[in-house]
């Protein structure tokens, strides 16, 4: 994994990591750190701009929906 480290794309959304593996990205690692989520995936360049093009996607409305949701019953 040496060679790939500046090829690595992270990110602690959970909504956009989801997005990631629906679209092939190979998810190289999942974790929870205190008080987040982190996941890494291979492929910088082309989740950058998944990552941009999320936001007009109903993905990102349906994710929107359930932090909504989650909010009504906290």
């Amino acid at each position: 994994m040496k060679d790939n480290q500046n090829d690595l794309y992270e990110t602690s959304d959970l909504g956009i990591a989801a997005y990631f593996i629906v679209k092939g990205q190979q998810l190289i690692s999942a974790e929870k750190r205190p008080g987040r989520y982190s996941f890494t995936f291979l492929g910088k360049d082309e989740c950058q701009k998944l990552a941009v093009g999320y936001v007009n996607t109903e993905f990102s409305h349906f994710d929107a929906a359930l932090k909504n949701l989650k909010s009504l019953i906290k």
